[in-house]
């Protein structure tokens, strides 16, 4: 079955042309959830567009957004793949898929790349295919199995893609340079619009395989969009966006700001924050990372001001 083009999404000055409006390369999305597990997110929406040009929401949590929650900016829906890591997570062969079995509980779910892609179709602006991690030290066996599963994934959405203007990125998982390039390359010429390395976060601490892997990948792809997943620290931002990267998104900036944690300065410590302190927090870690400006609300509150709040 021939896949579905489209000419919607690349650009040629690296932007991404998404129905929502354009991405602007580089990109930092900040990462946001729905429900009531993390509060903190539904105080940070509002400020999102004035910070981001995107937002990166997971399967799992995007499914819980109310019609009014929805952001005002493109939002990237991955595929939740990373609950593979969680205890329990079975991942199964479908014919030439694969699919994720994850138990909460009582409760069973079973994510099926049709189900993920339905959603996505309906509610993502940027949809990424059902991957699964394979973390350092995987036997080599099941190391292969995960990325062969992982591309037939990829290759089954861009067969079965029934809306043209979504902007669809296969998931690339490897575990070293080569597997990468290998990984790349079963994705050339197929119709992707764009490509999203997982898996680098527990290598994170290895910057130069993480950015060998990343400059294989942009070698392999030429001009096709690259988004770097959960790698957002703005000490390691360029370098990153300098290795070949368009796009990347974290949580880091909200995680630092629930801790009391600023990223301008290491030295201040909230031990007690508010909920307007970690606001303000996380919206100045953002700005950092984006290289925006706070809206005129946020900047109220000075370094010093937080500084006090620290002493007191």
């Amino acid at each position: 079955m021939t896949p579905p083009q489209t000419e919607t999404c690349i650009s040629q000055s690296r932007s991404l042309q998404t129905r929502r409006g354009e991405i602007l390369f580089p990109a930092y999305l900040p990462v946001t959830t729905f429900g009531k597990k993390y509060p903190l997110d539904d105080l940070i929406r509002p400020y999102l567009p004035r910070l981001a040009s995107g937002v990166m929401v997971s399967y799992y949590y995007a499914q819980q957004m109310q019609p009014e929650q929805r952001p005002r900016l493109p939002m990237w829906v991955d595929s939740g793949g990373f609950a593979a890591l969680f205890e329990g997570a079975k991942i199964q062969k479908k014919g030439d898929i694969g699919l994720l079995q994850i138990t909460r509980g009582e409760e069973v779910e079973v994510l099926h790349p049709k189900d993920i892609l339905t959603f996505q179709e309906s509610q993502a602006d940027v949809a990424l295919t059902l991957d699964f991690p394979i973390p350092p030290g995987l036997p080599k066996r099941e190391s292969q199995r995960r990325q062969k599963l992982t591309i037939a994934n990829a290759l089954w959405a861009l067969a079965n893609r029934r809306r043209p203007d979504l902007c669809l990125y296969a998931c690339l998982q490897a575990w070293d340079v080569d597997s990468a390039k290998a990984c790349a390359e079963a994705y050339i010429g197929k119709g992707f619009d764009g490509v999203a390395i997982g898996g680098l976060v527990p290598r994170s601490q290895n910057q130069e395989l993480v950015l060998a892997i990343i400059r294989t990948v942009r070698e392999v792809i030429g001009d096709l969009p690259l988004h770097v997943l959960g790698l957002g620290n703005p000490k390691f931002l360029q370098e990153i966006y300098k290795a070949g990267a368009d796009s990347v998104d974290s949580s880091s900036y909200v995680q630092y700001a629930a801790n009391g944690k600023l990223w301008a300065d290491p030295n201040l410590q909230l031990k007690d924050p508010s909920p307007t302190d970690r606001l303000h927090l996380a919206l100045c870690n953002l700005a950092m990372a984006t290289g925006h400006t706070l809206p005129l609300s946020a900047a109220q509150i000075t370094f010093s001001t937080l500084r006090s709040a620290q002493r007191g």
